[in-house]
């Protein structure tokens, strides 16, 4: 599903310059996250219906059909290919992460903060849309949306150990403080994205930082602030 030529532009919000050039109807907002009006305007449909969960940085991945009762039922990704579904998540220095494989016109909406990244939550995404709907990792695009980036998220030993055991160490950079290294969520993200078999070259990875710019949210540069950032993706047509 494309957005329509005269859609609203995407308030205040980042586009994927990998997944404009294959003309994938997504958004990531920033502090404002879209309403529903908004949304069905964009995607050219007032039929289109959200599809959340409540996150909780684990590993679990729900498909959107899955995704429909109240109480929003737990987990950190959903998958679907039914263009009228719409997976979203919401972050806030974690990043978002969009999963389109074209060939079996299904995608994905990843929430990986850091712990998600240890558990692998995107090896568990791209390996259930394999399973459910036939995709292909060779025939997916990802983008990797606004989050905190390497030079302004410092963290402790436990996100160190937690990169360590899951061999990103090409994610995290030295501090000047002991038991302490930047962790850069974003490149973690990607390296977990090929290993799962996606192409580097099919892979948006440089996205704006949270922390650094205040249009974003950002629960470490704000963490009495409660706002959150609303990112999804439709099934491309």
């Amino acid at each position: 599903m494309a957005a329509h030529s005269d859609s609203p532009p995407i308030q205040a919000g980042w586009v994927s310059p990998l997944f404009k050039s294959h003309d994938i109807a997504h958004w990531f907002s920033k502090r404002d996250p879209p309403d529903a009006q908004w949304i069905a305007q964009y995607l050219g449909t007032s039929q289109a219906r959200p599809a959340r969960v409540k996150q909780v940085h684990g590993a679990r991945c729900l498909g959107a059909d899955e995704c429909k009762a109240e109480p929003l039922r737990e987990a950190d990704a959903i998958i679907t290919n039914d263009p009228l579904r719409v997976p979203m998540i919401s972050t806030a220095d974690c990043c978002p992460v969009l999963v389109v494989c074209l060939k079996s016109r299904s995608c994905a909406a990843i929430h990986a903060g850091w712990r998600g990244i240890a558990l692998d939550i995107v090896q568990v995404s791209v390996r259930a849309l394999v399973e459910r709907f036939g995709a292909e990792p060779n025939e997916m695009l990802a983008a990797i949306g606004p989050c905190a980036s390497v030079e302004r998220y410092e963290v402790g030993r436990d996100v160190i150990d937690a990169f360590t055991q899951q061999g990103l160490t090409k994610a995290l950079r030295a501090s000047a403080l002991p038991g302490k290294a930047f962790a850069n969520c974003s490149h973690a993200v990607a390296i977990l994205l090929e290993r799962a078999g996606l192409q580097s070259g099919s892979i948006d990875s440089n996205p704006p930082c949270t922390i650094g710019d205040c249009t974003f949210a950002s629960h470490r540069r704000e963490p009495e602030n409660k706002i959150r950032m609303l990112s999804g993706v439709a099934v491309p047509r």
